[in-house]
């Protein structure tokens, strides 16, 4: 018979994952700077009064930036406990993981690009 999990144990693990944004908060740069962004992005979406299909993008586009800083910080500092030395295979899963975030920013550029790129064309137009 399979134990369910108990509300004590749920809520626990709620706040691992809790801490962890606040890590990410509190010691990542990279971090702070894309939740600024963010603030940023969402305060257009208000103010442009963007459609529900345009803020599932926009929204989409932040949480992947988000989601690949935090996976990106978590393989960074699984390679610095274990080691200091240069190794290839550590530098590959470095770079690779940064590369995700690039490739997540990059979409996010798009994305703005197509959704607000038409509302300040017609906002520097009047």
């Amino acid at each position: 018979m399979i134990k369910k999990p108990s509300l004590y144990k749920l809520l626990k693990k709620f706040g691992y994952a809790a801490n962890g944004i606040k890590l990410a908060v509190t010691g990542h740069t990279s971090f702070v700077t894309h939740i600024i962004i963010s603030f940023f992005v969402f305060f257009l979406s208000i103010y442009f009064d963007i459609t529900s299909t345009e803020l599932m993008f926009v929204i989409s586009a932040v949480f992947l930036v988000l989601i690949t800083e935090l996976m990106n910080t978590a393989i960074e500092e699984s390679i610095n406990c274990y080691t200091k030395e240069f190794k290839r295979g550590f530098m590959v899963s470095k770079d690779s993981a940064a590369g995700a975030v690039l490739l997540a920013a990059f979409y996010s550029i798009i994305i703005g690009i197509i959704v607000f790129g038409p509302k300040f064309y017609a906002l520097f137009l009047k």
